[in-house]
């Protein structure tokens, strides 16, 4: 068991490394997440890590987990339930992070989300590029 909550540990550290590597500083890990964030009410504190993007209007909360063997893994609907209620009371979109363990190439780390997380992503990014494209229709209209 103590291994297994290593891992897990480490792979919190690892995967905010890796999202932090096009997006410096965006991610953090939450250290004891869970516990300290049931213990205080504070939503943001019970996910693994924590995202925040100047250009998405919410932020990300994630649940990472590690999955063994390098070929396949279990995954559990009730990871998808668990950042779902922290994201719902935290105003975020939720997140599951997973890593295949002991895999040497190809697909090692996946980000995994809902439909509707999907779905809600993609209007507001699509709202920011209308958003984008009348305001630069405006400056060319004014300035042309």
């Amino acid at each position: 068991m103590i291994n297994q909550k290593r891992k897990g540990n480490q792979w919190e550290r690892d995967a905010a490394k890796e999202l932090n590597k096009n997006f410096p500083d965006v991610w953090k890990r939450i250290a004891m997440s869970g516990a300290m964030g049931t213990h205080m009410d504070v939503p943001l504190l019970k996910a693994d890590v924590v995202g925040k993007y100047p250009f998405i209007e919410k932020q990300f909360v994630g649940e990472c987990k590690v999955g063994y063997g390098g070929k396949q893994m279990t995954i559990r609907k009730d990871w998808f339930d668990h950042i779902a209620d922290i994201a719902k009371e935290s105003y975020s979109y939720p997140l599951v992070i997973l890593k295949f363990d002991y895999a040497r190439a190809g697909v090692r780390h996946v980000v995994c989300m809902d439909f509707e997380v999907w779905d809600s992503l993609l209007t507001e990014i699509e709202e920011l590029r209308t958003s984008l494209r009348l305001s630069l229709e405006e400056l060319n209209g004014e300035t042309g």
